[in-house]
């Protein structure tokens, strides 16, 4: 019997054996995890499929509303549940009713993108997605400024890390060049002690590869997870951030580069990073370019106009 129903918090460890097994036509685990960890699936943005007791797919919508009249709409599972595929499908369209829909379909997830074309759906203008930039795993030299050392956060390091990921994703200190000035320097990172527990309790976390950077004072510089997933043989870095007093100075490479090394050593082939070229904040992508990071389009964007 299939069950079409809202997301519960309770469900995040389903979804990532669930990613890990449809990979790559899927969310890689790791990415998931911290999504999930973070809160970003909920209850009234995300509808799950239940068969005889077990999920077999998910969707996830994102809007439309007073700043996006159009809707984005991820469906997983599709390829391999295709009956719960169309149903998803079916409660997601019912949702965004007459607003533009565009529906991200990962590349062999043929299922997925046979129901979208009943369903009214085309290829749109800007018709491949790429969230990512990716490189091969291989044994690295990392250099780093005298003083600085890359090394697994500490057991006793719990809040010393949240708060160097609050203080690299302080909104204000973000490089962006094209908001510079209209940013509110009151806004802070919403990454907290809970979520950070979350985190760690996540399906594919090792604290082996949850990496940090020491500066010579002893305080923490930057900060990566590194998602190593053993089923298929890759890595994913997210997130990654540098504390903005040390930035510019090789520490993002650094971990970029340790991600890979250490993915090599545990049987790996391929480490992917969750950013890609983007005008409007452009450092990241051209930071991990400069050693060997290329972008990966990860499948199609379909279009439903609106009606």
């Amino acid at each position: 019997m299939l069950d079409i129903r809202p997301f519960r918090p309770e469900d995040g460890r389903a979804l990532e054996a669930l990613a890990q097994r449809l990979w790559p036509r899927a969310p890689h685990p790791g990415g998931l995890g911290w999504q999930l960890a973070t809160e970003e699936f909920t209850a009234e943005n995300t509808t799950v499929a239940e068969r005889d007791g077990g999920i077999v797919g998910w969707a996830v919508i994102e809007g439309p509303n007073v700043l996006h009249s159009l809707a984005t709409l991820t469906l997983t599972g599709a390829t391999e549940d295709p009956d719960a595929g169309s149903a998803l499908l079916d409660r997601a369209l019912a949702r965004t009713g007459d607003a533009a829909v565009e529906l991200l379909v990962f590349d062999g997830d043929d299922a997925l993108r046979d129901l979208a074309e009943k369903a009214g759906f085309a290829l749109g203008e800007n018709n491949t997605f790429g969230e990512w930039m990716s490189r091969a795993a291989t044994e690295e030299e990392i250099r780093l400024p005298e003083g600085y050392r890359i090394r697994p956060v500490r057991e006793d390091e719990r809040e010393a890390r949240v708060e160097c990921h609050r203080t690299a994703w302080r909104p204000f200190d973000l490089p962006w060049p094209e908001r510079a000035g209209t940013v509110n320097p009151d806004l802070t990172s919403r990454f907290s002690r809970e979520r950070y527990d979350n985190t760690r309790a996540a399906l594919l976390y090792d604290r082996e590869l949850d990496l940090v950077v020491e500066a010579p004072d002893g305080s923490l510089a930057a900060c990566c997870v590194v998602w190593w997933d053993a089923q298929n043989r890759c890595s994913e870095i997210e997130p990654l951030g540098v504390v903005p007093a040390h930035r510019r100075r090789g520490l993002a490479v650094a971990l970029a580069l340790t991600a890979c090394a250490l993915t090599a050593r545990r049987g790996g082939d391929r480490v992917y990073i969750n950013t890609t070229p983007n005008e409007a904040y452009p450092t990241p992508a051209m930071t991990y370019a400069t050693v060997g990071y290329t972008p990966l389009d990860r499948g199609t964007v379909l279009l439903r106009p609106a009606r």
